[in-house]
Order: structure tokens, then C-alpha cells, then sequence
């Protein structure tokens, strides 16, 4: 007899299934039968209602354990099985085979993603059960797309049931097998059936059911819904159809019952009743509904990790009584398990963990790529890494340490013998430190060297699959995996993680039938290293481990559709938004929805699909609605987490139409409700030593140890070491280089880690550009002082200099590469062409040098202890540094008693000297040392007087050209002669150019100076007293580095640097000068307008808007803003790299009825101003500076004004602005005239973002605000 029970949520379905078990008793057998994610909770009820005596007459079932019961009577448990993973490789290697013979799929993806979706469409026509022949036949005279589609998947899904299905081996479906043997084992005769918690049946499920009513003495079938709602509940009404059905088919008579509903008592029955139905309002107010607004879904978790504890602490919830839902809860499992941990709750997420991610597989297909990829770095160490193969994080630090210098790869890591080269690299002395590092490294490598030489013997190349299995085993087996991973389960238990130790615990045995199905599929086919590995991956792919609650008072966390349907105190339901509750259809999978509807047609009929799956979505919904008996809360994010916008969906706009006292909870700035979490209260106690919270946690034993820590750091200053930790970390005596300085002037946190902490970037020992610097380096100095010892290079012919080259080369090798021999054919290429490099080098500089009277004087000149000079010294507050380093050549020349010198540095890359870089106190080394020679240098040189000549970078490479093919030679050798021109600062006076460089004063070639028409010098010239000049800047400078550094500062950022790219345009509030309005022309005094540290202040006042002002500071070139054209709020605009239109110089500020006085101060200004170079730009400093001087207001003596008028009717577009752009800078301008009005600040043809995002809380703007347009403008310098 068949049985149905309907009725709507919370009518009592399944108590009345567990009442009735109750009252059959030991009377009969009962069997209820639920969906597989609902056993567990089936279980608890049965025992809470049965009692101890439950398992004696009633048990709970899924149709798949069923299948188990059944098979065990009749036999065929013990067949082989195959998992997802064993069904995925099935079906790959019959895609495989059948490719020639296919049309749609004959160069199918062998993704794992396509391969799943491929596997979806079998395991569903199985469950629905569809033979291949009946396919085959029903869609052989489709046309079109769907039919050469279906046509391939019925002959696929043909051969891969065969497969499954093959001699000695049947391994089709639990539920195919169950159908054939549950009425010959005769398990489920006489006994009561009870069938609870579905919401549809797939083919296969109905034709059990059909067994079901034949041989049971009873089935009863509970539905959710009723008969007066046919659209809400039509999935519910097909099935109940279909259930009349197979009754009249078994011949068994039936009764429906619908239960019936009581009286509406409050708001949660009045959305039940209503939500889907009429909407009538309720009055009144009501505490059992809330609706909530998030910023984003963490910020959302946490508020419901904050709601769940107010409702346990203060109104007597259980853990268990609450239940937390989503529709796309994968998106919210870890900011939920990360909320709930921070607010001490307890939960459980029924779900199943990608055994991909765990450091198991990890090592498992980390030491698989590494054994049929050539074991490259990153596979090795991903194995390594896992703490799993023998070695701990700090073994596999030294050992990759020593992997990344030398490149280690391949035979290198299975070879016997032992690894020789330096730790650190070429050209390194060997110490007995060095050698017992060595050491150290062989000892770690010989861990791991036999299992990895017994891997690569066994994967590798070609061999049966059963044999490449057994090789992969029998490495798990020899790095003790078992045992490690045993201890680990062990770990976790006693340290309270017992959800991770069950996860650890289920590995092993997932790994073993991982390779058992593997190996039954392709035990003897033949297969190669990387098509091995490849399967193995994609069949790990479907496996993962899950858990049962390891305790009983916790929240339950679950995804809405697999709700089992319970009703619970309290719920909430997050992700609440439009396009995911319901859930929008995805059309997506290996089946369309016309395809689908194409078999429909041909009376074959699959799942649920189109406007059926979205009724089956409305019905979860309602059921999720309608589950909680005394608390309904419901919430949404208004953004992701990119920043995008996220509208709420419209369940939350039919809740407060229901119930319209019911407000929107939007999240407050201060985010209160953080406070009940205990790590968040301390932190905001910390915040505020001494206020309330922090008296409350004064009293409480177990925060002591916070508060200390928190009190400790209050005291401490961000950016800043104390003089103990600076002392502790430089010594007493600050030792610095060119490097070091250039560092701590250009980034103040990035020399502390480098030279403080002595933090370093790891480097591979490749001959690249550090080492073939250093090895020209070598090669001139030796070359230069055996030609000195010679009498000079002007004395060799080229031969003999080649020669000399020759035998520096020789000299090297012998030194740092004796092992070249056993380098890389590649390597011994490069070397030999960089020798072949270094003798063209030596030429260019004995051209040089035969041109001139300047002869070398020194070689790898070193200032500093066991230095020819002592370290140069500074003194800074009693605190002492002492720079040290070394000149690669000096150059002098005798004149009148006294000796100039030049410094000369070879560069290998494309370093130049730049006035800009010194601006901001970069690139000091070379006058540094120049300027040491000159006060120290002297004992050194006979005691003569020696005057600074210059400094000169020369180049130390060949140059790279880019000409045309058929480019002539003259061409050619005048580019090169461009690309090898020095560069530098040399001495501006005629006679030390003509000894450096005989022809200098006519056509230089070498040096970095030009002669234009009549004779004039041009180029990078300095006198004797700009020399001077720069001499103090120098001194001035090294004394802020070692102050800086000897003040502990390690803020980020440190000094300014010119190179920097900037990558965004930022406009930031700004008050406007008062009185600015009312300056003119006649205030101009041009004496006045001189330049202060490069940089103006250039402020815009529009006429129409009294009160506003705009300024910046610019060095090298001026950007033009416009007033406000509406009073909208503070955009920011944001763009990686933004071109802001600048002045043309001379010719659109200065025109149109200007007073020529005036206009000759600002062309001046602003012509001295760009001498500074490109590169300068400062950001823009706020005009607030200007409004406390009163300097726009009351000293109009100090500005030059010019009054522009930009056309006297009407509005002018200006374009002309475009000529020249400010690129990679920043500018901060913005008004505010009393009342916070600040404008849309643009300028013309300003690149910015189309798209709208959240920037420091304000909006972006967008490509609407190019037009720059504008009627009167008044432009003035203010220094």
C-alpha cells in the first residue's frame, strides 16, 4: 500500500514519520529511507524518538546503503566498485579510443572540468535509466547540432558502460544493481517503508520504488506542499503524480493525506503563508524577523558570529539550535570558518574537503612532476616543502638555498655523488665555514636523494601502469608516509582539532584506492613518464574526504539545497542577493536546454531543467523561509570583494512589503558588534589604554599578558627604532657604501632590511649581469696595470694589448671558474663571447687613452680599513659613520704644479650621471669619492696639490643598435660612437678638457660635452667653485643619511626618488586662500620671483567662484586644473598611468592682455624652474600652508600675478593645453569656500578608469570630465 503524506513546511511531516516508526515498534521492520545528506540527522531523530530500542525494529537508510544491504545477501559487494575518480578514467580512455569515430568529440578537451561535465551526462542517464541502445535509436534522425552531439554521446556512453561492465568485472551503478536484485533477496518483504525529505526521484529511484510497492508491506511517501499552490509547488505535484502512477502500475491500492496547517501566530507563519502567496501585510512590529545590510561578506559573517552569541548568551540558544544557510555557501565557508573561530563559535560544515589541497597530495604529485619532469625547482621544493618527506621548513631552507644558486636540477638531485660548487656562488673564498655549510647541504640532499633516484627508476620512461603504481607506492612507503601521517591524526587530536585529524586519518586510505582504481582500469597498459602523470592527476581530481560533527552542540553550517529540512530555533540566511537567491541558471553543461528538450520529445526524460529547476530553486527557498520556528534573520553584502556593487535580491524588498515595520539593518561605521568577539575587544582596548574596556580587562586574569603587550607597544613609535635597537643592529660606528647611501636616501625600510636585518634577495650563481661586471672589472684592471708596467698603452700595439687581454682572461679563469670545463655548453658559449666582448672593450678604452694627456694613476682605489685612503668620516650628533669604497680607475694629469684627477667608473649596464638624482641625494658615489681624493689624496700623490677634473662613467659594453638592414657603416660606427660617448661632469676650463681629450675643444668624441657654433662649450660642465658647491652639498647630504639611520628611522617611503614612477593622479581636500581673488597685475614685482629649492607655488583662482583656489608645488613642468563646474562630492581619480595636459611654456599663460613686465618674471620662473629636468614632479602641497601665513591675503609684495583673460563671452574649449604632457606625477588640488564644496576636479584629455570602484572611500570618476572649459582665469607664483 502506498501512503502519501503532503502538507506545507512545519505542519509536521517528518515528526508524524518518526511518531509512527515509534508506534510500530517491535510490531514490524521499518526501513526510512532518505537523501544521502540528510542520514546523519535521520539517525539522531530515530534514536531521539525510538529510544535505546530504536535499532531492533527501524533503521535509516539512503538508497545506496540500501543497495549494500541488498547486494551483501545476494552477492556482488565484493565486485569492484568504481569510485568518481575510477569512472572519470574510464571514461577519459574510452573518449580516447573512440575519437576517430566521433564528430562533435573527436578533439574533445581532456580536462578535468570537461571530463566531469562529460561524466555528469553518463551518471545521469544511468540514474535515469536510459539504455545507449534506446538513445542510440531515439536520436538517429536528429539533425542539426543536438544530433551529431547526442549521436556521440549515446555510441560513448555505450562503450563506457561496457567498460564498466567488462568480463571478470562488473562496476556499473550501486542503484543498477540494486534494481536487479532487491526483489530476488527478499530484504525489504513485510517490511515498512518510509520515504522522507526528497524532492524528486530520478528514473532509476522510481523503478525501485516500483520493487518497493510490490514486496512491502507498506510505503510512505512524504511531499512537501499542497494541492491549492500548483505553481509553487509543481515539483512537489509531479512527483505525487508520478507516485499515483507506479501505485496503479504495481497494482497496490493508495491514500493521500494532506496535512493541515494551523493558525497563523506571528510574522515567521505570516511569511510562510504569504511570502509566495498574497501579500498582505502584517501591523505591528516583531523581533522574529531582521533584515540586514553588509559592507562585504566577511563584515557579514562576522555580525552573524556576533548575532549568534547575543542569542546564546543572553536568550538561552543552544549551538545546535541555530542553523546558518546560503545559496553559493562556497563562497562564504572560509570568511564563515575564519568569523566563527575569531568569536570563539563552534560549527559544522557538512561538506567534503578537495584532498588537492592537502599537503599529502601535495608531496604525492609534487614528487611525481619532479620525477617525469626533470626535477625542476618548484616541483621538488613543492615536495620538500610539505614537512612530509623527511626534512623540516629550516633543512629545506638551507638545502633551497643552495638549490636556487646553482640551478639544481635534473641528474643532480638522483646522482650518488655529492655536490661541490661554493654556497655562494662564483668567485666566493672557500672557509671552513663555507665547507661545513657545504657540508650541511650534502648531508640534507642525502635524505632525499635514494627515494628520489628509486621514484625516477620507477616512473620514469615507458612501463605498464601496475608497475609505475607499485614504484609511487613503494616511495610513500619508504619516506614512511603511513607512520607520519598517523602521528599527525594524533597531533591533532590532542591539540583540539578533531575535524582536520579525521580529515588526516581518511588520507592514506584514499590514497591507496586511489592507486588501486588506477590500477585496475590500466593495469598492463603501456604508458609514458608524462601521460602517466597525467592521468594520475586528473583521477585525483575527484576525491575528497568529509567528517560527521565532532560535537554535538555546534552550529550547523549548510548550503541551502542540501538543507535537510528540520525546523530549527534560529536561521540565517546570508548572501542574500540579486542573481544569487535564487539562484540565476547557468545554461552551462555538456546538455543545453534544447537538447534536453529534444529528448523530451522522443519520450526520454532526464533532471529537472528550464523552468522546472527553477520551481525545484523557489521551493528550496521556501522551504529555507519557512524552517525556523522562532527567529528569522536574513542578510546581504553590498559589495564583493573586488569593491563591485551587489544589489540586494528581492526577497529582502517582499519581507518588508509582508512586514512593513520591519527596517533594514545597515552596518554601522564603528562595527560595534565586533566587540563580543574577545581577540576584537582587547584590540580595541589596546586602541584606547585607559578607557572602559580596558578597566574591564584590567579585572580579568587571562588578558594580562595582552595588556602588558599592548601597553609595551603603545609606547613605541611607528617608522622608528630605539637607540638600542639601532646600536644593536649598525654597532657604534656606522660603516656605509655607494649602495648602502643610495638605499637609505631612496627607501629608509628598505636599507633597515637589507643592512639591518640583513635581509637577502636570493640569487642564482649564473654568469648574469652582476658577475659580468665584476669579470670585465678583473679583465681592465689587470690589462690596464700590466700596459702601465710597459710604459703605457700608447705604447702597445693592439696585438700586444690583446695579449694582455688575453692573459688577464686566462688569469680569472684560473681563479673563479676552474670548473669551466664542466659548465653548460651554453655557459662556455656565453663566456667565450663576453671574452671576445672584453678585447673590443680594451680597444675603445686604449683609443681613449692615446688621446689624452690624463694617464691612469691608480687602480681599484679603496677607501676604508686596509685601504691606499682612509674612510671618509662623518659626524653627526657624537654618532659616527664612515663611508668606505673603492674607484675602479683614477686618471690625473700634472699642470702647473698642481694635479687634476678624475675619477672613472666602468659601467657594464647603462648607468649615466644625472644632476637630478643628485638633486635628491642619489648617485653621490662618484663626486664622493672625487672630493676625498681631493682632501685626502694628496700623501698619495707626492704631497701635490690636487684639483677636481671630473668624474666619468665609461662604458664597459658593447653596445646594442638598432639600425636598418641596409644601413652604411659610417652610419653604424657613428651610432656606437653615440651609445660609448662618457657620461659625467667634467671641469670647466679649456685646457684640462684639451688634456682629456686632445681634440675636445673641436669635436669631442669621448667626453660629455658639445662645441656649438662660435666655439661655446656646451654639456656637463662645472668651474672650480661649482665643484665647491657641490663639495658641501655632498658633506650636507651624507650628514641627513647618517642622521637619519642614527635616529632609527625605517619608515617606508625614506627619501624621495625622482625615478620612482607614480602610478596614480589624486586630488585631496584642500582650504582655498583667502583674499586670492583680489590679486593683480599691478602687485607684480619681478625681483621678488626667484626660485626656492626649484619649486613654485602656482595657484588658479576661477573669477565666477569668490573663495577658491587651487595650488601645487611642481618641479619640472606646471599642470593646468580647472574650477569647480558643479558642487558634486570628492571624486579621486585613479589611473596607472595619468597624463595631465601641461602649460606650453611662453605661450598660453603668457598671452592676451598681460602686462609684458609681468609676463617676462613668470617666463623667466618658469623657464629657470625646467632646467631641473623630466623627472622632478613633487606632489602638490596643500594651499592650507598659504591660508595660515596669510601670504595670498596680506603679502601681496610676495606674488606675481597675471591676470588672463581666456575669451571675454562665452566658452572656450582649451585644447591647446595638450602640447605638452606631465606624466607620471602626482597633484593634489581641491577647494572648499565654507560650506564643503569641492569640485569634479579634470583637466584636458586626462586619461582616467571607465570603470567605478571604491578608492579610500571615495567614488572615481569617469571619461565624462575630459572637457576642460573655463571663462576668466587668474594665474600667480607664489614663492
Amino acid at each position: 500500500m502506498l501512503h502519501i503524506w503532503m502538507g506545507r513546511a512545519r505542519t509536521g511531516k517528518s515528526e508524524r514519520v518518526l511518531k509512527k516508526l515509534a508506534e510500530l515498534g517491535d510490531s514490524s521492520q521499518q526501513i526510512l529511507l532518505v537523501p544521502e545528506h540528510a542520514s546523519h540527522v535521520a539517525e539522531m531523530d530515530v534514536c531521539r524518538v525510538c529510544g535505546d530500542a530504536a535499532s531492533r525494529h527501524a533503521e535509516v537508510l539512503t538508497f545506496k546503503l540500501l543497495a549494500t544491504r541488498v547486494l551483501g545477501i545476494c552477492g556482488g559487494s565484493a565486485d569492484v566498485t568504481l569510485d568518481s575518480g575510477g569512472k572519470l578514467l574510464t571514461l577519459q580512455r574510452a573518449l580516447t579510443e573512440l575519437a576517430p569515430a566521433l564528430k562533435v568529440y573527436r578533439r574533445a578537451s581532456q580536462r578535468a572540468a570537461f571530463l566531469e561535465s562529460l561524466l555528469a551526462v553518463m551518471e545521469e542517464l544511468q540514474a535515469y535509466a536510459v539504455e545507449p541502445e534506446t538513445l542510440a535509436e531515439k536520436v538517429e534522425d536528429l539533425e542539426g547540432e543536438s544530433g551529431d552531439k547526442l549521436r556521440d554521446i549515446a555510441l560513448l556512453y555505450g562503450v563506457y558502460l561496457a567498460r564498466l561492465h567488462a568480463p571478470g568485472r562488473d562496476a556499473r551503478e550501486a542503484l543498477q544493481k540494486l534494481e536487479e536484485n532487491l526483489e530476488a533477496s527478499g530484504y525489504i518483504d513485510g517490511k515498512d517503508i518510509f520515504l522522507d525529505g526528497f524532492s524528486y526521484f530520478t528514473g532509476r529511484e522510481l523503478r525501485i520504488l516500483r520493487i518497493l510497492l510490490r514486496r512491502s508491506k507498506s510505503v510512505t511517501v512524504t511531499l512537501l506542499g499542497d494541492t491549492d499552490d500548483r505553481e509553487l509547488f509543481s515539483a512537489s505535484l509531479r512527483v505525487r503524480e508520478q507516485l499515483f502512477a507506479l501505485a496503479r502500475d504495481a497494482g497496490v491500492p493508495c491514500t493521500e493525506e494532506t496535512m493541515e496547517t494551523g493558525a497563523a501566530r506571528g510574522a515567521l507563519d505570516h511569511i510562510e503563508r504569504c511570502f509566495f502567496g498574497p501579500a498582505r501585510t502584517m501591523p505591528g512590529g516583531t523581533d522574529a524577523v531582521a533584515l540586514y545590510e553588509a559592507g562585504s561578506a566577511y563584515s557579514e559573517c562576522e555580525w552573524v558570529a556576533a548575532e549568534i552569541l547575543s542569542l546564546v548568551r543572553e536568550q538561552g540558544y543552544r549551538y545546535r539550535d541555530i542553523t546558518v544557510t546560503a545559496r553559493n555557501l562556497e563562497g562564504y565557508a572560509a570568511a564563515l570558518q575564519t568569523a566563527f573561530a575569531r568569536f570563539g563559535i563552534p560549527l559544522y560544515y557538512a561538506h567534503r574537503s578537495d584532498i588537492l589541497r592537502s599537503s599529502v597530495l601535495t608531496l604525492l604529485l609534487g614528487a611525481l612532476d619532479a620525477a617525469t619532469g626533470g626535477f625542476e625547482y618548484e616541483d621538488v621544493f613543492r615536495c620538500l616543502k610539505t614537512g612530509l618527506a623527511g626534512l623540516t621548513m629550516e633543512e629545506c631552507d638551507i638545502l633551497e638555498n643552495y638549490a636556487l644558486k646553482w640551478e639544481i636540477r635534473g641528474a643532480a638531485w638522483t646522482r650518488e655523488a655529492p655536490w661541490t660548487a661554493h654556497p655562494d656562488g662564483y668567485g666566493a673564498d672557500w672557509t671552513d665555514e663555507a665547507s661545513a655549510r657545504l657540508e650541511t647541504v650534502n648531508a640534507l640532499r642525502a635524505r632525499v636523494q635514494p627515494s628520489f633516484a628509486h621514484l625516477k627508476q620507477g616512473v620514469g620512461g615507458s612501463g605498464t601502469a601496475e608497475a609505475k603504481v607499485r614504484a609511487l607506492y613503494d616511495y610513500l612507503e619508504e619516506i614512511d608516509l603511513p607512520e607520519t601521517l598517523q602521528a599527525q591524526t594524533e597531533r591533532l587530536f590532542s591539540g583540539g582539532e578533531a575535524q582536520r585529524a579525521e580529515e588526516t586519518a581518511q588520507l592514506w586510505g584514499v590514497l591507496c584506492g586511489v592507486m588501486d582504481q588506477f590500477v585496475e582500469i590500466l593495469g598492463d597498459t603501456v604508458l609514458d613518464a608524462e601521460e602517466f602523470a597525467q592521468l594520475f592527476r586528473l583521477v585525483l581530481t575527484q576525491y575528497s574526504v568529509g567528517t560527521i560533527p565532532v560535537t554535538l552542540d555546534a552550529v550547523n553550517v549548510c548550503e541551502m539545497t542540501r538543507n535537510d529540512r528540520h525546523t530549527v530555533r534560529a536561521l540565517f540566511l546570508l548572501g542574500a542577493n540579486d542573481g544569487v537567491l535564487p539562484a540565476a541558471e547557468t545554461g552551462g553543461g555538456v546538455l543545453r536546454d534544447e537538447d534536453r528538450e529534444a529528448l523530451e520529445q522522443r519520450d526520454i526524460f532526464l533532471a529537472p531543467h528550464g523552468m522546472e529547476q527553477f520551481h525545484l530553486e523557489i521551493q528550496n527557498l521556501y522551504a529555507a523561509l519557512a524552517q525556523p520556528t522562532e527567529k528569522l534573520t536574513i542578510s546581504y553584502p553590498v559589495s564583493d570583494s573586488a569593491g563591485a556593487e551587489k544589489r540586494p535580491s528581492f526577497v529582502i524588498g517582499r519581507i518588508a512589503r509582508l512586514l512593513p515595520e520591519i527596517k533594514v539593518e545597515k552596518e554601522s561605521t564603528d562595527k560595534e558588534y565586533r566587540l563580543s568577539a574577545k581577540d576584537a575587544a582587547l584590540e580595541y582596548a589596546g586602541e584606547h589604554i585607559g578607557g572602559a574596556l580596558w578597566q574591564y580587562f584590567e579585572g580579568k586574569a587571562d588578558a594580562q599578558s595582552a595588556l602588558a603587550a599592548m601597553r609595551a607597544a603603545s609606547r613605541m613609535t611607528r617608522g622608528r627604532l630605539s637607540k638600542s635597537a639601532v646600536r644593536a643592529l649598525y654597532g657604534d660606528t656606522l660603516r656605509l657604501s655607494a649602495s648602502q647611501m643610495d638605499k637609505a636616501r631612496a627607501c629608509h625600510f628598505a636599507y633597515f632590511l637589507r643592512y639591518g636585518l640583513r635581509a637577502k634577495e636570493r640569487t642564482g650563481a649564473g654568469f648574469d649581469a652582476p658577475q659580468i661586471g665584476t669579470f670585465v672589472h678583473d679583465v681592465m684592471e689587470h690589462t690596464l696595470r700590466a700596459a702601465k708596467a710597459r710604459g703605457g698603452l700608447h705604447t702597445l700595439e693592439k696585438s700586444e694589448l690583446h695579449a694582455l687581454v688575453q692573459a688577464a682572461i686566462a688569469d680569472y679563469r684560473s681563479r673563479v671558474l676552474p670548473d669551466l670545463s664542466e659548465k653548460s655548453a651554453r655557459f662556455r658559449y656565453l663566456f667565450d663571447r663576453l671574452c671576445g666582448s672584453t678585447e673590443r672593450i680594451m680597444d675603445e678604452v686604449a683609443d681613449e687613452l692615446k688621446h689624452s694627456d690624463f694617464e691612469p694613476v691608480a687602480f681599484e682605489l679603496a677607501f676604508g680599513p686596509n685601504g691606499q685612503l682612509p674612510a671618509v668620516t662623518v659626524c653627526e650628533k657624537g654618532n659616527i659613520a664612515r663611508v668606505v669604497g673603492k674607484v675602479d680607475r683614477v686618471d690625473g694629469w700634472e699642470h702647473g704644479g698642481r694635479l687634476y684627477l678624475r675619477v672613472v667608473d666602468y659601467k657594464t649596464g647603462k648607468k649615466t650621471f644625472d644632476l637630478a638624482e643628485l638633486r635628491y641625494g642619489l648617485g653621490l658615489q662618484m663626486l664622493l669619492y672625487l672630493f676625498a681624493l681631493e682632501q685626502e689624496g694628496g700623501a698619495l700623490f707626492g704631497g701635490k696639490e690636487i684639483v677636481p677634473a671630473g668624474v666619468l662613467y665609461t662604458p664597459a659594453r658593447e653596445p646594442m643598435l638598432r639600425c636598418a638592414r641596409d644601413t652604411a657603416d659610417e652610419t653604424i660606427e657613428k651610432a656606437r660612437r653615440k651609445e660609448l660617448r662618457r657620461s659625467g661632469m667634467v671641469l670647466e676650463d679649456p685646457a684640462v678638457l684639451q688634456a682629456m681629450e686632445h681634440d675636445a675643444l673641436d669635436a669631442p668624441e669621448y667626453l660629455p660635452i658639445a662645441v656649438k657654433k662660435g666655439g661655446a662649450l656646451s654639456g656637463s660642465l662645472a668651474s672650480e667653485g661649482q665643484f665647491a658647491k657641490l663639495a658641501r652639498y655632498v658633506d650636507c647630504v651624507l650628514c641627513e643619511i647618517a642622521g637619519e639611520v642614527f635616529a632609527g628611522n625605517i619608515d617606508a617611503g625614506g627619501g624621495f626618488n625622482p625615478l620612482q614612477p607614480r602610478r596614480s593622479v589624486h586630488f585631496h581636500h584642500q582650504r582655498s586662500a583667502r583674499g586670492a581673488q583680489n590679486i593683480h597685475a599691478r602687485h607684480v614685482q619681478p625681483e621678488r620671483l626667484r626660485r626656492l629649492n626649484g619649486h613654485f607655488t602656482l595657484l588658479f583662482a576661477d573669477k565666477r567662484h569668490r573663495g577658491y583656489a587651487a595650488a601645487m608645488q611642481v618641479g619640472a613642468k606646471i599642470a593646468l586644473l580647472r574650477p569647480p563646474l558643479n558642487r558634486r562630492d570628492h571624486f579621486i581619480t585613479h589611473h596607472e598611468a595619468a597624463h595631465v595636459p601641461a602649460f606650453r611654456l611662453g605661450d598660453i599663460l603668457l598671452n592676451q592682455n598681460m602686462r609684458i613686465q609681468a609676463a617676462k618674471s613668470v617666463n623667466n620662473a618658469l623657464c629657470r624652474l625646467a632646467r631641473f629636468g623630466q623627472h622632478n614632479a613633487d606632489p602638490l602641497r596643500p594651499l592650507h600652508q598659504l591660508d595660515h601665513q596669510r601670504r595670498a591675503a596680506n603679502h601681496g609684495d610676495q606674488i606675481a600675478g597675471v591676470v588672463r583673460r581666456v575669451g571675454n563671452t562665452g566658452e572656450r574649449q582649451v585644447d591647446a593645453l595638450a602640447r605638452q604632457q606631465l606624466e607620471r606625477t602626482q597633484l593634489v588640488a581641491g577647494a572648499r569656500d565654507g560650506y564643503r564644496f569641492i569640485q569634479r576636479v579634470a583637466a584636458e584629455q586626462l586619461k582616467l578608469t571607465q570603470r567605478r570602484g571604491a578608492v579610500v572611500g571615495d567614488r572615481r570618476a569617469d571619461t565624462r570630465d575630459h572637457g576642460v572649459k573655463m571663462r576668466e582665469l587668474a594665474a600667480f607664483i607664489v614663492n
